[in-house]
């Protein structure tokens, strides 16, 4: 029993950083409606950014945070303005396509930065581990938890109770109709770009603490879409829920599979869930079902 809480604790402190992934997902999608595949590399680009503030240049962290964030919210505006902007009005499959581009221009960017090698990453989260009575666990993955939770906090007061908030679910709801109510429509996809690049980096940072910066680091994003996937692509509780919920099924998954069938479990884990999930509820736990009469 002992050893299947443990990996159950587990299991939920990676999740976390899983359902941080999938809320960036779910932002762009709100407002826009474009499923959004490039967020995996904002992710990687967020921890290289402070890599290159903190760890190289050795700047205070304070600061070295806020430029962080503040090249992210930089990197997904130009995102914004020069590819998605263009695609306001096409089909949405054209505008899929465009962040699976970026993906791959980016993955090109961040082999030249890389060279095959991998980047130590400054660790700034306590290291170590806490006792408590069977469990072991690591600090650095308890404060990404509430780290990942504060920041649900936030984005669920953002949407409640701020006039972007408000608008953002408008521009979600329908674009020309938000539009005649006076809502700047391109101003809202900005900003969801920014803020949603700022997550990507929040999460980048989170996992790159874990794993240090190298080539498989933005398949993260991967699990970031099958998260949002499995919670409803419109729905950032379900982004949460299924964050944590894909943690614990990967973990406890590969603990009792992996030395049956000799590792590997924890890859396929994701699709399986995902394939069940879809099968039984096509828009997600929570996704909004839109009916549509002729």
């Amino acid at each position: 029993m002992s050893e299947f809480i443990q990996l159950f604790v587990l299991g939920l402190m990676e999740g976390a950083l899983y359902a941080m992934c999938g809320a960036c997902i779910v932002l762009v999608y709100k407002a826009t409606e474009v499923a959004s595949l490039a967020h995996g590399q904002l992710l990687a680009f967020g921890a290289i950014f402070f890599y290159v503030f903190y760890g190289f240049m050795e700047l205070p962290l304070v600061v070295a945070l806020l430029l962080t964030f503040l090249a992210s919210g930089l990197l997904g505006m130009i995102i914004e303005r020069v590819a998605m902007r263009r695609l306001i009005g096409q089909p949405l499959f054209a505008a899929f396509l465009v962040t699976f581009s970026l993906f791959m221009v980016m993955d090109g960017v961040l082999n030249i930065i890389l060279q095959g090698d991998m980047l130590a990453f400054p660790h700034f989260l306590p290291t170590g581990h806490m006792e408590w009575g069977p469990l072991n666990m690591p600090i650095g993955q308890v404060v990404s938890f509430f780290i990942s939770l504060a920041l649900f906090g936030l984005l669920a007061l953002l949407f409640k109770f701020t006039k972007i908030g408000l608008g953002m679910l408008a521009t979600a709801e329908n674009h020309q109709l938000a539009q005649s109510t006076g809502v700047r429509v391109e101003k809202i996809f900005s900003v969801i770009w920014i803020l949603s690049a700022v997550v990507a980096a929040v999460a980048g940072m989170a996992t790159a603490n874990i794993m240090d910066i190298y080539h498989p680091l933005p398949m993260l994003g991967i699990k970031g879409l099958i998260v949002a996937l499995f919670g409803g692509l419109d729905s950032l509780p379900g982004a949460l829920l299924a964050g944590l919920f894909l943690g614990i099924f990967e973990s406890v998954a590969a603990g009792y599979l992996d030395p049956l069938v000799g590792g590997g479990v924890k890859e396929v884990a994701p699709y399986v869930m995902l394939l069940l999930i879809l099968l039984v509820k096509p828009y997600g736990l929570f996704g909004l079902v839109r009916i549509e009469r002729i």
